[in-house]
Formats: structure tokens, C-alpha cells, sequence
């Protein structure tokens, strides 16, 4: 019976029943020891009729044990492994060992598991029960989590139970707090539970030295006498209280009892491992019986489950140290072969100061670990191996290999802890040069950049007497710090340096990033020619053995592409690169790689993707604390928004990106986010207020001693004083501009600079830069600034009384507004166009609009002719999500097919 529970039981009931008929529902209960979160699991199971229970727990003797909670979910669904789409099942056997392969993407596993979990409902509504989820390896709780979050209309119920004091993946979840029992609730218990009968003082004093903890009421109700004998306010260990009387009873045990019971407080995942162990140690494993009669642990056929999590520390903790290290030693020769991450654990355990042995099988099981994805097991599994590691320099290696999963993982503040040890111990200049560089690798993502160059040119300093090719990519990442920081100076001082640095001795890696990070840093500070050239012969070297999986080289192959904004090869190598991210990129880099994949969206025709991978990167980098991605992301996104015309949604994540901008020195991030103010007035029609804003931004980018033309308003500023009257300071700017575009040499510029004189000239001598600047516009991916180019062109045509001319170039630029949804730009361009006596066709742009960033996503696929089964692994859904979203879709835009579908979005 649960006392004092009701309102927890209905809330649990309530999400069972949702879960039969199709509303999927997930509860976390979060509470201390014995406070009562196994009696509502065991509630939950029971209330969860006409459905298939998973039941899983986490122990602590599997935290570093590589997807071991996950298995215990998946196991029995493992027959269906094969139904899901071909990628997902492929991630999920691999990191469930169940078959090798390359390493698995994190969110592949988390929507395999979402696959397979909404596949079995299919059969069944489907309880998946996990008590003790803050035990659960770190690895396994984000892929469950990231399927529980994505769960929408499926006959699914998640209830976890975890502690409060526990970092966990789950604690992001819908949370339910369970409190103390009040009195009168104490004192039902205890008199559900003996004859005794308790006066209002008396269960007072004892409600309060207990805290109300269910578990500890039942177990202490027998010290009544001494707790109301204690004075007032005299606090009670109650945790040491109650591993004392569990203490009590194990020491009671036969010797044969207690040491088959410490050996299954050690490790009971197996049972015939036990049973060997057992052996070892000269008991047999019939005598738990006597541990079970004392009701310390009940015994099934597949497993020893101790009565409460407290039980097993008593037993372990009461222990003496040597003979939980016997028991350890015992374990590790009684595990299966193949479990190398438990064998080394129990191995680790069983050492007393540094054993190489110890430490080797935990590097071995560290590094599987990482190869499975599982980044935050291998970062501890490392920290343990160097625990264990008698050589300071081969220690500090392990730690810096530690700090580096730990970042993978998405664990900030863990991962430069662990790297400051490493630098501690580093035994030479270039192992402290690699710590200190992966130290201004975080600090470039989440603290100060000014420090983080400092960092990072210390560290190239220190590396180049010793290894000109790390020196080399180290100074890479300071013009990327430069970069944000709008830095000029220094990132040409780091351009010199690696001039000498990437010459044909270096390796394909120094080669390729270091040119290319040079050649930012030179079209960054006015060289642009020359630094298109290094970049494209950056982007032309052939990627070198293990680029495809080294996490921290990633975002390299996305940034050549972005600095040049050329459509051609670049643009395919880009679209390979973005492949590849997707599916093996590391949470700890996906906050950045994802606001860079956005960026490009967003200078293409994929809006829809730009706003939803955008929304993804804020999100990340708020779990993660990524505060210079967080303030670019809410920057690109702000300036995405402007263009759209939304303004309330613009305004707010562009305070946020100058907020965060202005705490971290991101000038980068407050430049766009003054272009999105700037846009936002120009895209609603008020031109004074736009050229003001823009004015503003010219500024501010002259004050950094900004160059480069990607970044000026020059083009904006023309169009905002030709309409208000002032074709003079239009035509200064416009030449100006182009004289910046000419010296950069690259066609997205170009086509905005004779864009400018076209406007700034009339229609009189302009426009044969006009039609200059539609041919530079077909060499780039952009059609927003094609689009723009043509309604200024078809805007002087009409001006000029060619009507008849200017219907095809309006026209044009309607149908390309529209299909962004750009819509205030293309309300413009259909004013124009009625203005030349021809009606608008509009396309629908405000229906496509009403969908939200995923559903436009899914609608794009579906569109395409992709099969549910196709966009589920597109976006790590899982097939019904698809189709539960489609339904919606078809809804808001009053459609019944997919053929209606491709046709609506091809015309809107």
C-alpha cells in the first residue's frame, strides 16, 4: 500500500491511460533515497494493464559500462531491430554491440531507439519503467531522453525514477518532485504497520528525525523510544541511521551469507558471473537464501534484487576495504570475455595505488567506448585509467584524452577541469601546448575570446620548435577566436605565421586548415584576393586519413564554402560535409557545426531548414553553455526572422545575441545582430529608420577596422537614400562599395556592388549593371539577394514607364519571395508588379508560413518523394512522428496527398 501517494498515483495513472490510446506521456520522478520512488514504479507496473512493461535499473556498477542501461531497454525488442530504416537500425546495433561498424551518430542512436520503442507500440501500448535512471551511463540516458522528447502520438508511457543530487540526461524531462510524507501520512504507516499506537508529541518528534522518508519511518519505527528520548532540534543522520540497521542485519549473516552478499552488492548484473565468483571465493550462491530471509534481498531465477538501494551500500559500505577489493578481483575473472568495460572496472576496483594492467584495460575500454559514441563512458573510464597510472606524463595524457571526451559528451565545466590537470602534469612543452590548446578550443565556445586567443597563441608558440603542423592548426583556431572577436590585427599576425608554417614539408592537415584559416584572416583584413586564393587551395587538397572522424577538424569543411558563397564544386563538398556531421558529429561540437549549417541555409533557399537548425543550436548551446554559438545562433536567427518580416520574435533574439555578444567580446554576433535590426526596418518599410540603423552598423565595422564587403551594409545604405532623395551620397557609397568588391573578387559581392550602381544610377546608365549583377547572382547560392537585385531592377524599369520590361524581373523576384517566405519583401515586389498593370498571383506564401519550422521540414521531404520511412532518418524521428506531423500539415493547408503536397509547395 502507498500512503500519503495519491495525487503521484493519478498523475500516473492519467499517463497510462493516455498511453493507450495513442498520447504518448513522459514523467521523471525525482526524489531522495526511500522517499518512495520504486513503490510508484511498482505502482506503475501494476496499474499498466493491457500493456508491455520494460522494466530497466540503473547500478552503479555499470555507470561506465558502454550503453549498458540502453541494452537493458532495447534487449527484449531486439527482433524488431531489422524493421527500422536501415541507418537507425545500423546505429543502434552497433552501440548495443550487437554488430560492428563505424561510430554510430548520437542522434541516430537517440532515433533508433525512438524507431524501435514506437515499433513495439505498434504491437502493444508499450510502459518502459526505469528506476534508479541517475545510474544509468550517461550515454544511454541522452539517447532515451532525446526519444522521450520527440514522442508525440504514440502508445508510449516513460516513467524514470532518479535522484535530485544526480546530473542525468533524464533531468531535462517533465518532473515530478516527491516530497516527505507529512505527519498524519507518517502516521498511517506506521499504524498500517503494527498495532502500536502513537500520541500527536511522540510521532512529531519522530516524523521529524526521520524527515518524513517512508523508508526510514517503516525501518526506524522500532527506535521510537530512543528518537523521542534525543532533545529537541538534535538533527539525525537518517542515511547513516538506516545503513546502520541494514548493517546490522548483514552482519547477523553467516559468514558464507555475507560474503556471497557483498560479492552481489558488488556486481549483480550477471548472474552466472555471480555464481562463478561465488565459487572462487569457496560459497555457493544458495547461500543469498539466508540474506533473503532476512529480508535484505529477494532471489529470482535471472537475478539478486536487494530490497532498496541503501541495502546494497550497507552491505558494500560496511565492508572492510580489502574485502571489497577480493570481491572486485573475483568479479573481474568471473565477467565474460568479451566485457572488457566491466572487467576493467572491477580491475580498477580491485587496485590499490597505480597497476598498469588496471589502467591499459580502461584506456582499451575508453577508447571502444568512444569508437560506440558513448563519450561521456570513455571520458570516465580515461580518468580512471589515469587514476591508476604510475607515469606523470603518460597520466596526463590519459586526462587530456579525458577532458576531450568530456567535451564530446557536452560537459563543459567536467571537460576543462580535467584539461587543467592534464596541463599540471604536462611533462613537455608540446603536451602543454595540446592541453592549452583544447583549454582555448572550449574558451573559444563558451568563455572569454580575448582569452581564448591569448590561449591558443601561447599554445602555438610552445608547439612550433617541436611540431609545425600542430603549431599550425592551433593558430587556426586563433583566427577563428579573432574572427568573433573581429580581431584584424592579430588574425593577420597568425596569417604571417602560418605562411611559414604551411609549406609543401607540412602535413595534409597543417596544409588545409591552416591555409584556409589564413586566408580568412586576409579577406578579414583587407587582403581578400589573396585570400580567396589560399582558401580555395585549402578547400583543394585532399582530405587526409581520419579528417571524416576527427570532431574538433569538422567545422572546416564548412567554413571554406561560407567565406567564398560560390555555387559550383564548393557547394557540393559542402553538402558532403554537412552529410557527414549529421551523422557522426559529437553533441559537444553540434551547437557551433549546427549554427553553421543554418548560416548557409539561410544565404540559400532553405529557410525552413536555416530556422529549424537555428532553434536547434539555441537549444544545445543552452544545455551545453556554448554562450559565443548561443549568441551567433540567436543572431543568424534574428536576421533570418527580420527578412521574414517578425519582427517581435527578430527583436527578441537579437537583444539576446547582443546581450551575450557584449559578455563575451562576440563582435561577430553583434554585427548580425545590427544587420537584422537594420533589415527588420528596411524590410517594413521605414527607409529614414533604416538608414540610420544601417549608418550604425557602417560604424561599428569601421571602428573594428572591418573590410570586408560580406559584412557592409553599403548596397542597403544606397537603396535607403535613393528613396529618400539622395542619389549623391547614393553614388559615393556605390562606388565605394565597389572598389571593396573588386579587391575581394568574389561574385556574391560583386553582384551586390553593381546591384548598388544600378540603383544609385538609375535606369539611365545603370542598367547594364543591372543585368552584370543577375549574371554574378547565378554563380552564387543566394536567391534572396537575386531576388532583391530584380525588384530593384524591375522597380527603376517601371519608374522609367517600361512597364511591359519590368513585369518579368518583378515577377521573378514575387516567386522567389515567396518561395522563402520572405513576405514583407515580397508584398514590395507585388505592389510593383500591380503598379505596372499586371495582377499579383500570389502563391500562398502565408499558408506555408502557418508551418512550423519541423513540419516544413518533413513537408520538404515528403514533397521530394522521400517515403516516412526516409525523412524519419533525415530528421531522427521515427516513422509515425512523421506521419503524425504530415497529418497537421495536410490540415493547414487544407490538403488531402502527397501529390497535393509536392504541388503546394512547388507553387508557394
Amino acid at each position: 500500500m502507498l500512503v500519503g501517494r495519491e495525487v503521484e498515483q493519478r498523475v500516473i495513472e492519467q499517463l497510462l491511460a493516455g498511453a493507450r490510446v495513442g498520447d504518448s506521456g513522459v514523467l521523471v520522478i525525482s526524489g531522495d533515497p526511500g522517499i518512495g520512488k520504486t513503490g510508484l514504479l511498482a505502482h506503475t507496473r501494476a496499474r499498466a494493464t493491457a500493456m508491455r512493461v520494460l522494466s530497466a535499473r540503473g547500478v552503479e556498477a555499470e555507470r561506465e559500462v558502454t550503453f549498458g542501461g540502453l541494452h537493458q531497454v532495447c534487449a527484449p525488442l531486439l527482433p524488431l531491430l531489422d524493421e527500422l530504416p536501415g541507418p537507425q537500425a545500423e546505429a543502434l546495433a552497433v552501440a548495443l554491440a550487437v554488430r560492428s561498424g563505424p561510430t554510430p551518430a548520437r542522434f541516430a542512436v537517440g532515433a533508433a531507439v525512438l524507431g524501435l520503442l514506437t515499433r513495439a507500440a505498434d504491437e502493444a501500448p508499450l510502459a518502459v519503467v526505469i528506476d534508479d535512471g541517475h545510474l544509468f551511463d550517461e550515454s544511454s540516458a541522452q539517447a532515451l531522453a532525446f526519444a522521450a522528447r520527440r514522442m508525440v502520438s504514440d502508445r508510449i508511457a516513460v516513467v524514470v525514477a532518479l535522484r535530485p543530487d544526480h546530473e542525468s540526461a533524464f533531468a531535462s524531462l517533465p518532473t515530478l518532485h516527491l516530497g516527505p510524507l507529512t505527519v498524519e501520512g507518517a502516521r498511517t504507516l506506521l499504524e498500517s504497520a503494527g498495532p502500536e499506537r502513537w500520541t500527536q508529541a511522540r510521532l512529531a518528534r519522530f516524523h521529524e528525525a526521520t524527515g518524513g522518508n517512508p523508508l526510514a519511518i517503516l525501518d526506524l519505527a522500532g527506535e521510537a523510544e530512543r528518537l523521542a528520548a534525543a532533545p529537541p532540534d538534535t538533527p539525525v543522520a537518517l542515511t547513516g541511521t538506516l545503513l546502520a540497521a541494514y548493517s546490522r542485519k548483514a552482519l547477523a549473516l553467516s559468514p558464507e551469507a555475507g560474503s556471497a552478499l557483498l560479492l552481489a552488492a558488488t556486481d549483480n548484473h550477471d548472474l552466472a558471473a555471480l555464481a562463478r565468483a561465488c565459487q572462487a571465493a569457496g560459497v555457493g550462491l544458495a547461500a543469498l537464501e539466508e540474506a533473503e530471509a532476512a529480508g535484505l534481498v529477494r532471489l529470482t531465477d535471472s537475478a539478486v534484487e536487494f530490497r532498496h538501494p541503501l541495502v546494497r551500500a550497507a552491505v558494500y559500505g560496511e565492508a572492510g576495504a580489502g574485502a571489497r577489493r577480493e570481491a572486485h578481483r573475483l568479479l573481474a575473472a568471473a565477467v565474460e570475455p568479451g566485457e572488457v568495460d566491466r572487467r576493467a572496472w572491477h580491475l580498477a576496483e580491485a587496485a590499490v595505488g597505480p597497476d598498469d594492467a588496471a589502467a591499459a584495460l580502461l584506456d582499451a575500454a575508453a577508447e571502444d567506448a568512444g569508437r560506440r559514441g558513448a563519450n561521456a563512458v570513455a571520458s570516465a573510464q580515461l580518468v580512471r585509467s589515469a587514476a591508476h597510472t604510475a607515469d606523470a606524463g603518460l597520466r596526463g595524457a590519459r586526462l587530456l584524452r579525458a577532458g576531450e571526451q568530456a567535451w564530446l559528451a557536452g560537459a563543459t565545466d567536467h571537460a576543462t577541469g580535467l584539461l587543467r590537470q592534464s596541463l599540471a602534469l604536462a611533462a613537455t612543452p608540446l603536451d602543454r601546448a595540446l592541453a592549452l590548446g583544447r583549454l582555448g578550443s572550449i574558451e573559444v565556445r563558451c568563455g572569454s575570446l580575448e582569452k581564448a586567443r591569448d590561449l591558443l597563441f601561447a599554445a602555438a608558440a610552445d608547439a612550433a620548435p617541436h611540431d609545425p603542423d600542430a603549431a599550425a592548426v592551433l593558430l587556426a583556431d586563433a583566427v577563428e577566436a579573432c574572427f568573433y572577436l573581429c580581431d584584424l590585427a592579430s588574425a593577420l599576425r597568425a596569417a604571417e605565421q602560418l605562411t611559414s608554417l604551411t609549406g609543401p614539408l607540412a602535413s595534409l592537415t597543417a596544409r588545409r586548415v591552416g591555409r584556409m584559416a589564413a586566408g580568412f584572416a586576409l579577406v578579414l583584413g583587407g587582403r581578400a584576393d589573396r585570400g580567396a586564393d589560399l582558401i580555395r587551395s585549402a578547400m583543394a587538397e585532399p582530405p587526409d586519413a581520419g579528417a571524416e572522424s576527427d570532431q574538433w577538424r569538422f567545422r572546416w569543411a564548412l567554413l571554406g564554402p561560407m567565406f567564398l558563397r560560390e555555387a559550383g564544386e564548393a557547394r557540393a563538398a559542402m553538402g558532403d560535409a554537412v552529410r557527414t556531421i549529421r551523422t557522426v558529429a559529437a553533441v559537444g561540437m553540434l551547437p557551433f557545426l549546427l549554427t553553421l549549417i543554418a548560416r548557409d541555409h539561410a544565404g540559400s533557399d532553405g529557410w525552413a531548414d536555416a530556422e529549424a537548425g537555428y532553434v536547434e543550436a539555441i537549444r544545445l548551446a543552452q544545455e551545453t553553455g556554448h554562450d559565443t554559438d548561443l549568441a551567433l545562433a540567436n543572431a543568424g536567427l534574428a536576421w533570418l526572422l527580420a527578412r521574414q518580416g517578425r519582427a517581435d520574435e527578430s527583436v527578441l533574439h537579437g537583444a539576446e545575441a547582443v546581450r551575450l555578444g557584449t559578455l563575451h567580446s562576440a563582435q561577430l554576433a553583434m554585427v548580425w545582430a545590427a544587420f537584422a535590426a537594420a533589415d527588420l526596418e528596411a524590410a517594413t518599410g521605414r527607409p529614414e529608420a533604416a538608414k540610420e540603423a544601417y549608418q550604425a552598423l557602417a560604424d561599428q565595422l569601421a571602428q573594428l577596422g572591418v573590410t570586408d564587403p560580406d559584412l557592409s551594409p553599403g548596397p542597403e545604405l544606397v537603396e535607403c537614400f535613393r528613396q529618400l532623395g539622395e542619389p549623391g551620397e547614393a553614388m559615393t557609397i556605390a562606388d565605394d562599395f565597389l572598389a571593396a568588391a573588386r579587391a575581394k573578387g568574389q561574385p556574391w559581392a560583386l553582384a551586390r556592388a553593381h546591384r548598388a550602381l544600378g540603383v544609385a544610377h538609375g535606369l539611365a546608365n545603370g542598367e547594364a549593371d543591372f543585368l552584370e549583377a543577375m549574371r554574378l547572382h547565378a554563380l552564387t547560392p543566394d536567391p534572396f539577394e537575386s531576388a532583391r537585385t530584380r525588384l530593384a531592377y524591375g522597380s527603376v524599369l517601371r519608374r522609367s514607364r517600361r512597364r511591359v520590361d519590368a513585369r518579368i524581373p518583378l515577377r521573378e523576384a514575387l516567386v522567389t519571395f515567396e518561395h522563402l517566405g520572405a513576405a514583407p519583401w515580397a508584398d514590395r515586389a507585388a505592389v510593383e508588379l500591380e503598379a505596372t498593370g499586371e495582377t499579383a498571383q500570389r502563391r500562398g506564401v502565408g499558408v506555408i508560413a502557418a508551418l512550423t519550422p519541423q513540419e516544413r521540414q518533413i513537408a520538404t521531404l515528403l514533397a521530394q518523394g522521400r517515403t516516412s520511412r526516409e525523412a524519419a532518418v533525415a530528421l531522427f524521428l521515427s516513422p509515425k512522428t512523421v506521419e503524425y506531423h504530415l497529418r497537421h500539415v495536410y490540415i493547414k493547408l487544407g490538403i488531402h496527398s502527397r501529390e497535393d503536397l509536392a504541388r503546394v509547395l512547388a507553387e508557394g
